[in-house]
C-alpha cells in the first residue's frame, strides 16, 4: 500500500498545483477516486513535510505550500513512505545460521541502495511536470472519446 500512496499524494498535488485558492479533500478524493478520510492521512502527511498547507473551518482545503515547480517528488515521496522502497523481514533472522547472522545488514545495505537510487531518479521530477504531462494526456484521451462517439 506504501506505494499506492506515494501515486495518491503525487496525484492530490497535482491537482491543487491547477489552483491558487487550493480545494477540499472531498474534492481531492473525488480526482483521486479513494475516500476523503484516507486521502486527508496522505495531506497530513504533506503537511507535516511543509509542501501542503491546511486550512481549517467552512472555507477550508488545502493549498500548495509553495510553487508545483519546486516540489520534487522526492520530498513527495519521503512524506509519505518515510520507511523507504524495500521493508526488512518482520521475522528476526536465526542468528545462529551463518547466512541468518548476516541478512538483516545484508539485506538493509541492497535497500539503502535502491532507496538512494528511487529518490535519485524522483529528484528530477517535479508536481508541475507531472501535473502538465497529466493534463496533456488527459486532454487528448477526451478529444479522442468525443471524436469516437460522434461518429
Amino acid at each position: 500500500m506504501a506505494s499506492g500512496r506515494f501515486a495518491m499524494a503525487v496525484h492530490a498535488l497535482a491537482v491543487l498545483s491547477r489552483s491558487g485558492e487550493g480545494h477540499p479533500s472531498a474534492y481531492l478524493a473525488v480526482s483521486v477516486n479513494t475516500h476523503a478520510v484516507f486521502l486527508r492521512r496522505i495531506l497530513g502527511d504533506l503537511v507535516a513535510a511543509g509542501l501542503v498547507s491546511a486550512r481549517e473551518g467552512r472555507a477550508g482545503g488545502y493549498r500548495l505550500a509553495r510553487p508545483a515547480s519546486a516540489i520534487t517528488l522526492d520530498a513527495v515521496y519521503r512524506a509519505v513512505n518515510p520507511d523507504g522502497p524495500i521493508a526488512p523481514s518482520p521475522a528476526e533472522p536465526n542468528a545462529s545460521c551463518a547466512v541468518g547472522a548476516g541478512m538483516s545488514s545484508a539485506f538493509a545495505e541492497v535497500a539503502e541502495e535502491a532507496r538512494r537510487g528511487l529518490l535519485a531518479t524522483l529528484a528530477t521530477h517535479t508536481i508541475e511536470d507531472v501535473a502538465l504531462r497529466a493534463l496533456e494526456i488527459g486532454r487528448r484521451g477526451q478529444a479522442k472519446r468525443r471524436a469516437a462517439g460522434s461518429t
